[in-house]
């Protein structure tokens, strides 16, 4: 691959049919009639006249049994650091219920869907996640955007034996170091990320820092990045050790950049890795043009959702990097119906990770086809374990030592941040799920389970 004078690297960070029993029909009794009287003379009466025959009727039948409701909690985010990400999350998943719905993939079950906001903050959402098992009786839960708040979900999701099938939240830990056996991911990690960029980053130079979020994407973001670097010959010229990963980590919830990014500005680093998710984006990209850091050193960051590439990328036109999903980069049946009917109920394409609620929503009916609308965990998990379909993307596979989902990835160029269908991206490369799928990276009682990949 040939290098490129800007890099950018993606490091982000996440409804029906009911029928009711009756008793087959009874034919109703005919009540008796009082015996006719004599009359004094009987009078002559007109001939009977023919009737026609009696027609048979149709046998009663029983109506069809009544489907079984599922509940899933759906774990969004409409008010919180991320909640740009939650409509797509939501759309997507609805959508991936309507498709499945058109191909009849499902019968017998009734999914009901139940949408809860958890503002980006674990607290939050781990109240949300316990009232939608207690007082919902939700069978599953799906979502979120936050890595933070989905690692706190996974953990009450190992409580309750409840399936949980992590999306959008970007974090490896989630399959990694904080694995348990009721959590899946139709998410990318971003380990996957690192590895689609990974043997391109070097050739931009040999010293890197790194920037990103303070809480659990950032960290698994930089690990990521700091692993491949490492590996091909990099050096991070700020906190070069396995457990700093060579990064500034700033609040999620800073507004001012300037103090973080004069370090970096000040700093011998020819790349700068910018790992970031929500609304922020705008506000980094604009502080880092102010302080020159465009003009001085190669700036490697992600292709973000359409609006936010809109609103903060022009300086970084003519870059390359990684993409999770943009609507006009697959080329397949399932994406061009997706497409179709985003724009059909939306007016807009689908955007970053409408894709990924949509998969979700596909992983959802995969697994309780297989257990014929059973989803308790011990009949999901092994089908999970072995699912594999296509999607908007093409294939997904989950892997089942790490119940990581390989999937493709993108290698995009950024050709321009003004077109009106938001046409932005230009393919460089298309990468196969296996071929950037991420080392298995699971800990303690569960590290054994990696040798069965």
């Amino acid at each position: 691959m040939k290098s490129y004078v800007k890099i950018s690297v993606l490091v982000f960070a996440l409804a029906m049919l009911i029928a009711a029993c009756a008793p087959a029909a009874q034919p109703t009794p005919v009540p008796p009639t009082a015996a006719p009287q004599p009359t004094t003379a009987p009078q002559p009466t007109a001939a009977p006249q023919p009737t026609a025959a009696p027609q048979p009727t149709t046998a009663p039948t029983n109506p069809p049994a009544a489907a079984k409701t599922i509940k899933v909690g759906l774990l969004s985010d409409t008010s919180g650091a991320l909640a740009i990400y939650g409509p797509m999350l939501e759309r997507g998943f609805q959508l991936g219920l309507d498709y499945e719905k058109s191909q009849n993939a499902l019968t017998g079950c009734d999914i009901q869907v139940i949408v809860k906001d958890t503002a980006s903050k674990p607290d939050v959402g781990t109240q949300v996640a316990r009232d939608l098992i207690e007082q919902e009786n939700v069978d599953l839960l799906v979502g979120v955007p936050s890595s933070g708040v989905a690692l706190a979900v996974s953990e009450l999701a190992k409580a309750n034996q409840k399936i949980y099938i992590a999306q959008p939240a970007a974090s490896p830990d989630i399959t990694g170091k904080a694995f348990n056996p009721y959590v899946f991911r139709t998410s990318r990690s971003s380990v996957q990320d690192a590895l689609t960029m990974g043997a391109a980053l070097t050739k931009l130079g040999k010293n890197f820092i790194q920037v990103a979020p303070d809480y659990a994407f950032g960290y698994g973001s930089a690990a990521g990045f700091y692993n491949v670097v490492k590996a091909n010959g990099g050096t991070f010229v700020e906190n070069d050790t396995p457990e700093k990963s060579g990064a500034i980590f700033i609040p999620q919830d800073t507004k001012d950049f300037t103090p973080y990014l004069q370090k970096v500005a000040d700093s011998k680093a020819d790349v700068v890795i910018v790992t970031w998710a929500g609304a922020g984006f705008v506000p980094l990209f604009q502080q880092m043009q102010q302080l020159g850091l465009f003009k001085n050193k190669v700036i490697a960051t992600g292709m973000g959702d359409n609006a936010t590439l809109k609103a903060g990328y022009a300086d970084a036109v003519g870059s390359v990097g990684v993409s999770v999903y943009h609507y006009a980069l697959p080329k397949n049946a399932i994406n061009d119906w997706l497409v179709e009917q985003h724009k059909t109920k939306f007016g807009t394409p689908p955007d970053l990770f409408t894709e990924g609620g949509f998969t979700a929503a596909q992983m959802v009916v995969e697994g309780l086809k297989a257990t014929g609308c059973d989803a308790t965990a011990d009949k999901l998990i092994p089908v999970l374990e072995k699912v594999a379909f296509d999607g908007p993307k093409g294939k997904y596979q989950v892997r089942a030592s790490d119940h990581v989902m390989l999937q493709p990835m993108y290698l995009v160029k950024l050709a321009n941040t003004t077109d009106p269908d938001f046409k932005f991206m230009e393919l460089v490369q298309e990468f196969k799920p296996e071929e950037t799928a991420p080392p298995c990276a699971l800990e303690g009682d569960y590290k054994a389970r990696c040798s069965a990949q």
